[in-house]
């Protein structure tokens, strides 16, 4: 936008100095100086500033071809070698030192070309639209025709996933598109389009009818644009019919950020705690690879990716994720191994507060502070005589949200002095636990990174769900709901509908409507969005249908980072691509991956340690502007003007 502002102001400064020019002497010399003096006039309405022509154009990719598109650089009406060429977005299209732009034909997107010449710059404004089409199943031209022309509705066929409305990261693995009643010999036509796509696929999908999108087609839909809606359309062609009848209309949002650090949960066929990175295509038994057996679960973990808290039925309470080593074991100092299940774990890995709910173990037992590698209470922590229930950091490590642990269980939150280890003053009641005996349980409370709007207009948010007291509390049995809240506000509740699925018209009716539990922030933003990741007991498309207490797994939702008291800020979910199906998993704990040591290879500065910049591919290089989805203190540290510092890292500004 910004490109397009600054071609469009250029272009009316050239219209009034053409004005001003031709209102002159009558030789139609302006007042800007004699048409030979190179000064800022113009001469028979050519403007002395430099231009880029075409100031905007668009490149098709149609199936992998397109032709280079040849800018021009101009100066006073005469073509000028600019000393620079460059593109803003090198993976869309990239520009040669001559002018010539081309698209990469793997995204598309908007790209703003700029040029260099004696002092000046000009931008062009490109457009690159990718358009694909494939036919794995061989469907005719006629075919073809009757499935893009369907209007009629189909009677038959049930979608079962993936959701309408929902919202996607960047970096996962293409979402498997499932529906039910097809029929063998049925053609189906997907279509996706969106300001910068148009990907078209005629495929065959034998019951029970399941189509994994192609890699690259995803990445075309998922990539192509920032923040863009993108329309997906799927027809349906039964053998010998005379015409196509539309099976479903959804849109989604493509949201322009990936979703950083790594997964721990507990997956129940295995007794212990396993991790599966975003993309990954299946998950990690890392503890089984380093020795550690037996039941591990009950976790907690560090939002640094650097500590994990164990409080299940092995030797092992303290986990250095980053050299896969234990580093303390609880019965060592004299305690239970239990009393750990489900702790609050500061975001740097120092501090424990236990858990005293009354969930299965049971765990907890104790009030106060302790130190997550000798295990022992520490004194002065403004916890003593404290029992809290379901205790949680955030990840600036300004807050702990708990549960009141002997009265009705309301929600409260302490603001906590992370570098001297104390939790200061009295909590913060932030909602009652009410009245309504099928909400009255508030279990397992998640703290947001900050958002920022300005620099003073600063929100935390509390993630939980809500059900019966007691039955709740155990994600085996009771209903669970999820909502959020004000860390700052009291009073401030909102049910997260959408991402519970309320009023969604699931495939399996009710029975997905009501099995929500144990949300988790991601410790940073993504895409304009705070992601949360919870254990549900819904059905999974038609490939996991049975009752609640044979399914669970681990889903995603994204929750609008600028959320409006009253106003539902959650997205429908979608299920977390490599999980193992067969497996009941849940207690999902989102950490960044452990940081980069100075001197080793990085992607991102907020891959360093230490605060370090990512600099030639290496941790500790010069400090530098950050770009999006690298470490900052404030807005002004950020590479793109229009980018905020959100919880640590730059990001784009949210979508409109």
């Amino acid at each position: 936008m910004r490109a397009a502002w600054t071609t469009f102001v250029v272009a009316i400064v050239a219209i009034a100095l053409a004005v001003i020019g031709c209102s002159g002497d009558d030789n139609g010399i302006g007042a800007g100086g004699s048409a030979n003096s190179g000064g800022n006039g113009t001469a028979g309405g050519v403007t002395d500033t430099l231009v880029i022509e075409p100031p905007t154009a668009t490149i098709v990719v149609d199936n992998g071809s397109a032709s280079p598109l040849q800018l021009i650089a101009k100066y006073k009406g005469e073509q000028v070698h600019p000393s620079s060429w460059e593109s803003d977005h090198n993976g869309i299209a990239d520009v040669n030192v001559q002018g010539l732009v081309t698209a990469t034909g793997t995204k598309g997107g908007q790209v703003t070309v700029t040029a260099e010449y004696e002092g000046m710059t000009a931008t062009a404004v490109i457009d690159v639209v990718i358009k694909k089409t494939s036919n794995p199943a061989g469907a005719t031209q006629d075919d073809q025709n009757k499935l893009k022309a369907a209007t009629t509705w189909d009677q038959g066929i049930v979608w079962t996933y993936p959701y309408d409305r929902t919202v996607w990261p960047t970096g996962l693995l293409p979402p498997e598109m499932m529906w039910n009643n097809g029929g063998a010999g049925d053609i189906y036509y997907l279509h996706f389009t969106g300001n910068y796509v148009d990907v078209e696929v005629f495929l065959n999908a034998p019951p029970p009818s399941r189509y994994a999108i192609d890699q690259v087609d995803w990445t075309i839909v998922n990539e192509s644009g920032a923040g863009e809606d993108v329309k997906v359309e799927l027809a349906r062609l039964l053998p010998a019919a005379p015409e196509a009848t539309r099976v479903v209309e959804h849109s989604w949002k493509m949201a322009p950020g990936s979703l950083r650090g790594t997964v721990y949960y507990w997956a129940n066929n295995l007794g212990r705690v396993v991790r599966i990175k975003p993309g990954a295509t299946a998950p990690e038994d890392f503890l089984a690879s380093a020795g550690v057996n037996g039941c591990t679960a009950c976790h907690a973990v560090s939002a640094n990716g650097h500590t994990m808290l164990i409080g299940g039925d092995v030797d092992v309470s303290n986990y250095d994720l980053v050299n896969d080593t234990t580093m303390m074991s609880l019965p060592s100092v004299g305690k239970e191994v239990r009393n750990w299940a489900m702790p609050a774990i500061s975001p740097d890995g120092k501090y424990v507060v236990e858990n005293n709910a009354p969930l299965p173990g049971p765990p907890g037992g104790s009030d106060g502070l302790y130190d997550a590698v000798t295990g022992q209470r520490l004194p002065n922590s403004g916890l003593d005589g404290a029992w809290l229930d379901m205790p949680a950091f955030g990840p600036a490590g300004t807050k702990l949200a708990f549960v009141d642990h002997g009265g009705s269980h309301d929600l409260y939150a302490y603001n906590f002095d992370l570098p001297n280890g104390q939790a200061v003053g009295n909590p913060l009641l932030l909602v009652g636990a009410g009245s309504d005996p099928n909400l009255n349980a508030i279990a397992f409370p998640s703290v947001s990174p900050s958002v920022k709007k300005t620099q003073t207009d600063i929100h935390t948010w509390i993630v939980y769900h809500r059900g019966s007291y007691p039955g709740s509390l155990d994600t085996r049995t009771g209903n669970g709901y999820l909502y959020l809240a004000s860390a700052d506000q009291p009073g401030v509740e909102m049910r997260l509908a959408e991402a519970t699925g309320d009023s969604y018209p699931f495939a399996a009716g009710d029975r997905d409507r009501h099995y929500n539990y144990e949300p988790t922030f991601a410790p940073a933003t993504a895409g304009g969005y705070m992601w949360v990741v919870f254990t549900s007991r819904r059905t999974y498309g038609n490939r996991l249908t049975g009752a609640p207490d044979q399914v669970k797994q681990l889903w995603v939702a994204a929750i609008d980072q600028f959320a409006e008291p009253g106003k539902d800020p959650s997205h429908p979910a979608f299920w977390v691509p490599g999980q193992d199906m067969s497996s009941l998993n849940m207690r999902g704990y989102w950490a960044l991956d452990p940081c980069i040591q100075q001197g080793n290879m990085c992607t991102t500065d907020a891959e360093c340690c230490d605060g370090k910049k990512c600099e030639n591919g290496v941790c500790g290089g010069p400090d530098t502007c950050a770009q999006n989805g690298e470490l900052c203190d404030g807005d002004a540290d950020c590479c793109d003007p229009t980018s905020l510092c959100i919880g640590g890292s730059c990001q784009p500004p949210p979508p409109e």
